[in-house]
């Protein structure tokens, strides 16, 4: 269903699949600036409206998940697309459904993915840690918990506490929950257990504040160059990074760099790390853009312009740019939620330093100026008031 379009030449397009606002924001305002046309795709009917008035958007389409293909087809016929569109995603969801159906998806559209081995390791956590592990990287122990025999397993030989969470995005629609941590008396509890195994990873959690998680995003081309946005995450809401500050890490940039070598990566994608006792664990890697994607933008690297420039010409920027240190990102909406979940004057406190005296923060709801995060805003508000 075609909710807004401009009326335009034919035009080379860029199509979004919706997931993180600051990722389709960051996207499509990247494209814009290339001269592409940009059509945001919606899976939730409600989330039209928000990019309905956007200035870096120039379409938003609805689709149900199983007519994604037919939706594709839609635009290139009726909104005067040069060529095959670009596709790129802002959740794992897409990257799996997509990916079951590649060729098919590939007559139509240019997929701005990576390679199907690596979207079928590292989207499903039970294989991801394997694949880090045999490419160079350091990783926790981790195993799937199927049977009470696992349980008790994980019990005699783990060092507790362990983080659950589920073996993919698919698995978490069923569970209920991103992860949780547990002791000895909680993982024993058999009720869990009886209603979620089969579809849980377990793995050991590694110890350290929000200041040990490191976040690393990049484009890398398939020559190899990589564009490169890295630092720690300040303060997380459920896994999801509300508060971090950009940090070049020569060691962990050269981590990485060699592990996406030997997998022959090509694409946008993002690495979480956590560092321990001298070493980067490896925690979890998206096959597509980061929600917080915008940090490359405010670090004067964009992740964003490195993909349209290479899809666009087969070529990345001749000259590596090096970020710029010390920008802090800032969400308010998740540093809230953080805030009210924890329900802890220390978190209070220093979240209100974070928001009020950062001389070189961006919040992320202020950063694109289109109006996008305030009609998001006023909808949450508008369901929450019923």
């Amino acid at each position: 269903m075609k909710i807004q379009t401009d009326s335009c030449n034919l035009k080379e397009t860029v199509i979004v699949l919706d997931g993180a606002l600051g990722a389709v924001l960051s996207l499509c305002r990247s494209a814009e600036a290339h001269g592409l046309q940009t059509v945001v795709v919606c899976i939730e009917r409600n989330r039209c409206d928000i990019y309905g008035h956007s200035k870096y958007v120039s379409a938003v389409y609805y689709s149900a998940v199983d007519d994604l293909l037919h939706t594709f087809t839609e635009i290139c016929t009726h909104c005067q697309v040069k060529g095959k569109p670009l596709l790129l995603f802002t959740a794992d969801i897409y990257c799996m459904i997509v990916n079951k159906r590649r060729a098919c998806f590939d007559r139509i559209v240019t997929l701005c993915m990576p390679s199907s081995e690596i979207i079928d390791g590292f989207c499903y956590k039970n294989k991801a840690g394997d694949m880090a592990k045999a490419n160079g990287l350091t990783v926790p122990r981790t195993t799937c918990i199927n049977d009470m025999q696992d349980v008790e397993k994980v019990a005699d030989t783990f060092t507790f506490p362990v983080i659950i969470k589920p073996l993919s995005v698919e698995h978490g629609e069923q569970i209920g929950f991103k992860y949780k941590i547990l002791n000895r008396n909680g993982f024993m509890q058999e009720d869990l257990w009886n209603s979620l195994s089969g579809n849980l990873l377990c793995q050991e959690y590694i110890p350290g504040s929000d200041n040990s998680y490191w976040f690393y995003v990049f484009f890398r081309s398939g020559q190899g160059d990589v564009t490169e946005c890295m630092g720690v995450k300040t303060m997380q809401s459920n896994g999801i990074m509300a508060v971090g500050t950009t940090r070049y890490n020569p060691e962990l940039a050269q981590v990485a760099r060699e592990f996406l070598k030997r997998i022959g990566y090509v694409g946008i994608g993002g690495i979480e790390y956590k560092q321990c006792n001298g070493a980067y664990y490896f925690i979890e890697m998206s096959t597509r853009t980061e929600g917080f994607l915008p940090i490359s933008d405010m670090a004067g690297v964009s992740i964003a312009d490195a993909a349209f420039q290479y899809y666009r010409t087969g070529e990345t920027p001749c000259k590596e740019s090096r970020q710029r240190d010390g920008i802090r990102y800032i969400s308010v909406l998740s540093a809230v939620a953080e805030v009210l979940r924890r329900k802890n004057v220390k978190t209070v406190m220093r979240a209100l330093l974070l928001l009020l005296f950062s001389r070189k923060g961006y919040w992320v709801e202020c950063f694109f100026r289109d109006g996008t995060y305030v009609r998001y805003i006023r909808q949450i508000i508008k369901q929450k008031m019923g």
